[in-house]
C-alpha cells in the first residue's frame, strides 16, 4: 500500500502565495455621459474612494487627489498596456481631481483625444486609471482586486440598451445552444447595472452594437441577454461581458473557463487539446468562458448504476492533486487520469464511494478547492471537462459512487457577481461575514440569485456529470444573514460580532436552507446523497436528518488515542451515531480522519505508544452503525 495513496492533502495554497491577481474591471468609478465613445465630449469621471479596493477611503476632502491615467489604443502591445500616459507621479493640474464631498472627487476630460494627445487614426479602446495622492504613495485606488480601472471606449453609433421581452418563457442565465446549433441565447443576470456587452471569437472580440444586451426585468431582476447567429456546431468559442462598460467579467454559468495568468502551466500531457486563452484580445485578468454546443455530449458506458445506500456508505474522501501526485514529492501534480488508475486500488480498500475535495473552478492550479470562482466549471488543472465524466463513468463501473464537495459559503475573487458591485453596495456579498467562521468573500445567502445560482448548480452536475451527491462545506454559515444574533451596518454593508450563542446556537433559517436545496436535488434525482458539514448540536442535525441529510461527524481525536495506543479519550462509540450525543440512528458519516485533520499515520508513528501500529482509513465515512471493514 503506497503511502502517496493515502494522502488527502496537504495544505490550502492560493496562486501567487494568497495574492489575487488583478481585474480588467470592478467599478470604482461613474462617468457622465454613462456611453464612452472617442468622440465624445465634456466627460466627467466620478472617482468613488469607498468603491474597488477602498485604498484611499476616508481621506479628508482637502486631499490632493490625482489620476495617473493612460490608454489601451491600437498601438498598445497586449490588452494590458498603457500608452499615452504621463510619467508616475505628474501633479499636472490636468490630472487633479475636484473634491465633491462625501467620499468622491471628479476628473473633467473635455475631449479624449485631446486630453490624452492621441493622433488621428490611433484607435481608442479604453480609459486606464489609478487614482492616487500627490506623493504618490501606496495609498492608491484601484479595483477590488487591487487592480488597474478601466474603463470601455465604445465605438460610435452605441444608444442606450433596449428593454425586450425574453424569448421562449423565462430568461435561462449562461450560453444556451439552439437545436441545431447554429445559434445561442447569452443572458446574464446583472441586478441594478445599466447595460452589458457580449464579447466573443465569433467575430474576433468586436465590440458592437448588435452585441450591446437587451435586458428583461423580472421580479425585480435585470437579467441581459442577446442572441448570436451564425455559430458552428461542435466548435469552441470563447466570450465574457463588459459590465456598464467597464467591468470585464467571466459567465458564472460558464461550463468552461480559461485563466490568461494560469492556464500556461498546465501541461498538454494534463489537458490535452485545451482551448487557448485569446492573450492578443483579451486582458489577461478577465476570466473568459467557453461556449460549446456540443459540450454536454458524452458516450456514457455504465448505462445504469445502483448506488449504494446511505446506510451502507463508505466513502474515501481525495485531493486529486495529491492522490495521484509524484511518489514521495510534494508536487501538486496529481490528475483525473492517474485517479482512474487507481480505481481498482480504492475498490479493494472495501470503500463504495470516493468523495473528491472542491473541483470546481478555483484559483489559480494548486489548492484545495475551497477557493471557488465558477461553480459550473470543472478545474482544468486536473484535466478536460470529459475526463471528469469518464472518471465518473469508471466509478460507476466499478459500483463506486462519486461525492462532490460543495462551497456555497464563500468565493475567491473573480466570480462576476463579486466584481461588479462595490462591496459597500453589494447584495451577493457581506462586506463582512454574519457568522463566525468567514473565509475569503461571504456570500449573502438572502440573495435570491445566489440561491438560485446555488440549485442551478446542484441539477447540474447531477444532469451532466451524473454524480451521487454532495458534501456541503460549513453548513454553519448558510444560515440567514441575521439568524446569528448580530446587528448589520447598511452603510458599510458589514455584520457586527455575533452575540450570545450565536452561529453555533441551534438554527432554523439552516436547517430551511439545506431542506430547499435538498428538494432541489430531488427534483433530478431523489436518491442522491445528501451530506452536510453542519458539526452543529444534536438537536439541529436530527431536524436535518428528518429531511433524509447526513451529517459530518468528526470523531478524529478518539481515532488518534485509539490508533496510537491511549486508553484516555479513545472510545470509538461515537461511530455509531445514537452514541453520540442521541443522534438519530443512520444519520452520520463518521470519520476519523478528513483534509481539516492531522494525519493519523503520521501522529501514530510519532507518538504512538510502545510502537503500536493500528492502520484505519483516511476517511472512514459510515452512517450510523459500526464500519463493516476498517483497515
Amino acid at each position: 500500500m503506497k503511502n502517496s495513496y493515502l494522502r488527502c492533502g496537504a495544505i490550502w495554497l492560493f496562486a501567487s502565495l494568497g495574492i489575487l491577481p488583478p481585474t480588467a474591471g470592478a467599478q470604482v468609478i461613474t462617468t457622465s455621459p454613462a456611453i464612452i465613445t472617442a468622440d465624445t465630449k465634456n466627460i466627467v469621471i466620478t472617482f468613488h474612494a469607498d468603491w474597488g479596493n477602498r485604498g484611499m477611503a476616508g481621506l479628508p476632502a482637502s486631499t490632493a487627489v490625482y489620476a495617473h491615467t493612460g490608454l489601451i489604443t491600437s498601438q498598445s502591445a497586449t490588452p494590458d498596456d498603457w500608452t499615452f500616459a504621463p510619467t508616475w507621479p505628474d501633479n499636472s493640474a490636468k490630472y487633479k481631481l475636484k473634491a465633491e464631498g462625501s467620499g468622491t472627487w471628479t476628473l473633467d476630460i473635455p475631449d479624449i483625444r485631446q486630453y490624452y494627445g492621441v493622433p488621428a487614426g490611433v484607435e481608442i479602446k479604453n480609459m486606464v486609471f489609478v487614482f492616487r495622492d500627490a506623493a504618490g504613495s501606496d495609498s492608491q485606488g484601484k479595483t477590488i482586486n487591487g487592480g488597474d480601472i478601466s474603463l470601455t471606449v465604445f465605438p460610435s453609433g452605441f444608444p442606450a440598451p433596449d428593454m425586450r421581452q425574453y424569448p421562449d418563457g423565462d430568461p435561462q442565465p449562461g450560453a444556451t445552444p439552439s437545436s441545431d446549433g447554429s445559434s445561442a441565447i447569452f443572458c446574464f443576470p446583472a441586478p441594478e447595472k445599466n447595460m452589458v456587452q457580449l464579447v466573443g471569437s465569433w467575430n474576433d472580440f468586436a465590440i458592437v452594437p448588435d452585441q450591446q444586451m437587451h435586458y428583461t426585468d423580472i421580479d425585480g431582476i435585470r437579467y441581459f441577454w442577446t442572441s448570436v447567429d451564425g455559430l458552428e456546431a461542435g466548435k469552441d468559442y470563447t466570450y465574457y461581458y463588459i459590465v456598464d462598460g467597464q467591468t470585464a467579467v467571466g459567465d458564472p454559468y460558464a461550463r468552461l473557463v480559461l485563466d490568461g495568468n494560469n492556464d500556461k502551466y498546465i501541461s498538454s500531457a494534463v489537458y490535452p487539446d485545451m482551448p487557448v486563452f485569446p492573450s492578443e484580445k483579451v486582458s489577461s485578468s478577465v476570466p473568459v468562458a467557453v461556449y460549446n454546443s456540443d459540450a454536454g455530449k458524452y458516450d456514457w458506458q455504465t448505462a445504469s448504476f445502483t448506488r449504494p445506500s446511505q446506510e451502507s456508505l463508505v466513502l474515501y474522501e481525495m485531493l486529486i492533486r495529491d492522490f495521484t501526485g509524484t511518489e514521495g514529492k510534494a508536487n501538486g501534480n496529481g490528475t483525473i487520469s492517474g485517479l482512474i488508475d487507481k480505481l481498482d486500488y480504492i475498490k479493494e480498500l472495501g470503500v463504495n464511494g470516493i468523495e473528491l475535495m472542491p473541483i470546481m473552478e478555483f484559483d489559480g492550479n494548486n489548492s484545495w478547492g475551497y477557493n471557488p470562482n465558477f461553480y459550473f466549471a470543472p478545474d482544468k488543472a486536473y484535466g478536460a471537462p470529459d475526463d471528469y465524466r469518464h472518471l465518473v463513468d469508471e466509478c460507476h463501473a466499478r459500483g463506486l459512487a462519486v461525492v462532490l464537495d460543495v462551497v456555497f459559503n464563500q468565493t475567491a475573487g473573480l466570480h462576476p457577481w463579486y466584481l461588479m458591485y462595490p462591496m459597500v453596495l453589494s447584495k451577493f456579498y457581506n462586506g463582512t461575514s454574519p457568522h463566525a467562521y468567514s473565509v475569503l468573500n461571504d456570500w449573502n445567502q438572502n440573495n435570491e440569485l445566489v440561491q438560485r445560482q446555488f440549485k442551478d448548480v446542484l441539477r447540474y452536475w447531477l444532469t451532466e456529470y451524473k454524480v451521487d451527491g454532495f458534501r456541503f462545506d460549513l453548513v454553519k454559515g448558510l444560515g440567514d444573514n441575521d439568524s446569528y444574533g448580530n446587528t448589520y451596518n447598511e452603510a458599510t454593508n458589514t455584520w457586527g460580532t455575533p452575540s450570545g450563542p450565536g452561529t453555533d446556537a441551534y438554527n432554523t433559517s439552516r436547517i430551511a436552507r439545506m431542506a430547499t436545496l435538498h428538494a432541489a436535488v430531488r427534483d433530478v434525482d431523489p436518491t442522491a446523497y445528501f451530506i452536510n458539514e453542519d458539526l452543529a448540536g444534536a438537536e439541529e442535525e436530527n431536524a436535518l436528518a428528518s429531511d433524509g441529510d447526513l451529517n459530518w461527524a468528526n470523531i478524529n481525536n478518539p481515532a488518534c488515542q485509539f490508533a496510537m495506543g491511549y486508553e484516555e479519550n479513545s472510545s470509538l462509540s461515537r461511530f455509531f451515531s445514537p452514541s453520540d450525543g442521541g443522534r438519530m440512528r443512520g444519520s452520520t458519516v463518521s470519520y476519523a480522519e478528513s483534509h481539516d485533520e492531522e494525519r493519523m499515520a503520521y501522529k501514530q508513528m510519532k507518538y504512538g505508544a510502545n510502537g503500536v501500529k493500528i492502520i484505519m482509513p483516511c476517511v472512514c465515512a459510515v452512517s450510523g452503525r459500526w464500519p463493516h471493514r476498517c483497515l
